[in-house]
């Protein structure tokens, strides 16, 4: 996969280092004094509450602290308590005593964090606490969530490991908790975050700039920015990241390109295009950078010297006098000019507090409860169907798929415990319908697609005990591999009906399900078509005889969940640039309210987001929501199946309840398991319909 990643960005790099022209030269008008054992690593700016020309320059000494600077390079403070490697700054953190900026410092090769607060009075830094981590720090940067507000501290260390710990203020006290953990590979420094974007940049120094997401529910996934050496524009090493936010999701992205004594400049946004590179040079007042490291730029005014920005950076050989090395400023809107870059002067005060998920304006909401997670601690558990109790709404369940060879069915009260386990190997959809009578009884009908027999497995829930019980032979298919499961009850005739399809193909049967007379199940197969690539969720409106299913790579789509109905569809939805779905288009399902309203939600699992479409006429989209975290509930992210109902259960879920698979279950971590949202926080966020009592049928 590594050599298919490299091989790609080698086929589509459309300038490389050899072929670079000659790169813009902007000269130092000042530098700091020099670090006093010849450490300067790593820089961040600081920007005072009222008066930008009283800001500070905070550089590191991975040798022994970290020192604090005036804009005219004065040292004002320094700490050498111990060596600093890398530094960074967030405002707004709230305090016990009000909300003011934080900074966290990487303590060079210990397991250490160290972590300060600013006084603007003074303009001296002030300890207030410290992480103890799992790793040795090399590198550290700072993060705010846009969409919950929480704090985070990454850092990581020479052989690649990465952590990241949320930090909070509770009763005077700092407290940490770590979030995630995940490796890049091999040695790591630089780091940044974007906060509006949700992105990590990490440079893995001798071979390529890397992007991440920046959530703790984000995993490992990554894209390359850039290589470093052949095919690449970053020459040997890659060290330090900063970033210039400009309005929807514009603005820069700038490396060090350490042995080319330059910088390189990326788009913020999309793919990060490479866009060139400038290099810093001697000034009246500062020599010429030579093997820069870490930096740091703020497009703000903050006073006469640097009217238009400022833009530090650490230098390796501060050469003019020769001496221990230091940080050189720049004027970042001449480095923008002499780039015919958009100099966002202004546009973006870090100060200002961000406005929760400002970056796509995507509301959120919370779970109120969890499951009890799977046995197995690889990809488990995937899809859950909600039974509501018709005698006591409160003692209603939900039924979970474990999709491992040794899984099976997991039945769980609403209160997320489990009730019962069926272990028939790898089950990976499943769904239900009510008032199936069988034998004479009214039951519950619930079917799933088990893929180690690559069949569809039939059972009963038996009102009576709440259990499971094995309700018709399982029916095995003709497709290669069976995949997503949805029931449906046809309002023509009252029939049952099941559709099956299969994973890659696409290809889809429907099942007609019968009492055959002995107290069993049967299933006849009666239609059979192809909606196009890998397609799972789905689900059938039982009022409407709407069929949708989700083609994950391409989109959701309308067809007729009758019998006798052809092949014809309409997408409601698409993945591509005008849809509003990001693949994979992964769970479906119907929010049922009276006279025809009501929503389907689909999970977009591409960006760890729920889609709300209305469920009359066109299916209309509606917006979408994401689900964060808690103290008590971590967020969701990469969700695959999910189901909802409109009636009301218990006081948790008044107006009915959104249960939904997580991929990452960080809180406390463990295996996957699924989360209980309340439609009510739902209706709340996007502004929905509730209908509590509304029952298809009745």
């Amino acid at each position: 996969m590594r050599c298919l990643l490299i091989a790609l960005v080698l086929a589509i790099t459309a300038v490389s280092v050899s072929a670079q022209d000659v790169l813009p030269e902007i000269p130092a008008l000042a530098e700091t004094a020099p670090t006093p054992d010849d450490g300067s690593t790593s820089a961040a700016i600081w920007l005072h509450p009222t008066d930008l020309a009283q800001s500070l320059i905070l550089g590191t000494d991975d040798n022994q602290g970290l020192g604090v600077y005036d804009l005219a390079g004065n040292e004002l403070q320094f700490l050498d308590d111990v060596p600093i490697g890398s530094v960074d700054v967030r405002y707004n953190f709230p305090f016990e005593d009000g909300r003011g900026a934080i900074v966290g410092g990487s303590v060079k090769d210990e397991p250490q964090v160290a972590l300060w607060r600013v006084n603007a009075e003074s303009r001296q830094l002030e300890t207030i606490g410290s992480i103890t981590i799992g790793i040795p720090a090399n590198g550290l940067c700072m993060y705010r969530s846009a969409r919950t507000g929480e704090f985070y501290v990454f850092v990581n260390s020479e052989n690649g490991d990465v952590e990241q710990y949320s930090v909070r203020s509770e009763g005077g006290e700092i407290t940490t908790r770590l979030a995630r953990t995940f490796s890049v590979g091999s040695e790591t420094e630089g780091c940044v975050t974007d906060d509006e974007l949700a992105a990590l940049y990490i440079g893995e120094e001798e071979i390529a700039l890397w992007r991440y997401g920046a959530e703790p529910e984000a995993g490992n996934s990554r894209r390359i920015v850039d290589l470093v050496g052949r095919g690449g524009n970053i020459s040997e090493q890659v060290e330090g990241l900063a970033l210039v936010y400009g309005s929807n999701g514009a603005g820069y992205l700038i490396a060090s390109n350490e042995q080319n004594d330059s910088f390189n400049v990326y788009e913020r946004g999309g793919a990060n295009a490479f866009i060139g590179g400038f290099t810093i040079g001697e000034g009246e007042l500062g020599d010429r950078v030579t093997e820069p490291n870490g930096m740091a730029v703020m497009a703000m005014p903050l006073d006469a010297q640097f009217p238009d920005g400022l833009f530090v950076t650490a230098d390796e050989t501060n050469s003019n006098p020769n001496g221990r090395n230091n940080f050189k400023l720049a004027s970042w809107g001449a480095i923008a000019t002499a780039m015919g870059l958009e100099s966002y002067l202004g546009l973006y005060d870090p100060r200002t507090p961000l406005v929760v998920a400002a970056a796509r304006g995507v509301p959120v909401v919370t779970a109120a409860l969890e499951t009890e997670p799977v046995d197995a601690g690889i990809d488990a558990a995937d899809d859950p169907a909600i039974w509501v109790n018709p005698a006591d709404p409160s003692q209603s369940l939900i039924i979970g798929t474990d999709k491992t060879p040794q899984g099976g069915l997991v039945v769980y009260n609403l209160d997320g415990s489990i009730r019962q386990f069926v272990p028939i190997g790898r089950v990976n959809n499943v769904d239900l319908r009510s008032g199936f009578t069988l034998g004479g009884e009214e039951t519950t009908l619930v079917v799933a697609t088990n893929r180690t027999g690559r069949a569809m497995v039939i059972y009963a829930l038996v009102h009576a005990t709440l259990e499971l019980r094995e309700a018709g032979d399982p029916v095995v298919s003709d497709m290669r591999e069976v995949y997503g499961i949805c029931m449906y009850r046809s309002a023509q005739g009252g029939s049952f009906y099941a559709f099956v399809n299969s994973a890659n193909t696409g290809e889809t049967e429907q099942y007609l399900l019968e009492d055959d007379g002995a107290g069993r199940v049967s299933a006849t197969l009666v239609r059979e078509f192809v909606v196009g690539s890998q397609t799972e969720g789905c689900a059938a409106d039982d009022e409407t005889g709407a069929l949708y299913m989700g083609e994950e790579a391409v989109g959701l789509w309308r067809y007729s969940a009758e019998a006798d109905a052809d092949d014809s569809r309409t997408l409601v939805d698409g993945t591509g640039e005008d849809g509003d779905l990001i693949a994979d288009v992964e769970g479906v399902a119907i929010y049922y309210a009276a006279d025809g309203a009501g929503y389907l939600v689909v999970s977009s699992q591409g960006s760890s987001e729920f889609v709300v479409y209305e469920r009359a006429g066109d299916n209309a989209y509606v917006g979408r929501f994401v689900i964060i975290e808690t103290d008590a509930v971590d967020a969701v992210s990469g969700s695959d199946g999910l189901d909802v109902v409109n009636l009301g259960l218990n006081d948790a879920f008044p107006d009915g309840m959104l249960v939904v698979q997580d991929d990452l279950n960080l809180n406390p971590d463990g295996n996957q398991n699924f989360k209980l949202v309340s439609w009510t926080d739902i209706a709340l966020a996007l502004e929905l319909l509730t209908d509590n009592s509304y029952q298809v049928g009745g």
